[in-house]
């Protein structure tokens, strides 16, 4: 259990997701495709190139709405925890070397350098500036 400096009272933990409208469409996607691939399976000169290419399809989003619903920043007093597809990683406010700002236009990429190795996050987190702001404050990053 962490203990805190007198004075200072612990903050509730702060997650980050990706953006509800992104989950919402990839997961219309893969309804959409799996809907095509159902109505191949009624046609009668469908071939097996257009049940291959739904078929990917299929897997393509349902992968991809299984790593957005799964993704997850959490920061804590404890530090920042990354909850992926395959893994969840603990990084201390300590490690943490530096935030790199990195806008494009199609939105903007965050490069967080850390003694574990890197971490990146983008602008389809929702909340992704606060994010950025309290890795930054936390970390002495200032």
């Amino acid at each position: 259990m962490v203990q805190l400096p007198r004075g200072r009272e612990a903050l509730a933990p702060e997650t980050f997701r990706p953006r509800a409208v992104l989950r919402t469409v990839v997961l219309a996607a893969d309804t959409l495709w799996i809907g095509v691939f159902v109505a191949l399976l009624g046609l009668h000169g469908a071939t097996n190139s257009a049940f291959l290419s739904s078929a990917f399809f299929i897997a393509l989003f349902t992968a991809c709405s299984m790593f957005y619903g799964r993704l997850a920043y959490t920061v804590s007093d404890s530090g920042l925890t990354v909850r992926t597809f395959a893994a969840v990683r603990h990084f201390s406010f300590d490690d943490i070397l530096r935030v790199d700002v990195l806008p494009s236009l199609l939105g903007t990429s965050y490069a967080v350098r850390t003694r574990m190795g890197p971490l990146q996050f983008s602008s389809l987190l929702g909340g992704h500036e606060r994010l950025c702001r309290l890795i930054v404050r936390r970390a002495g990053l200032v």
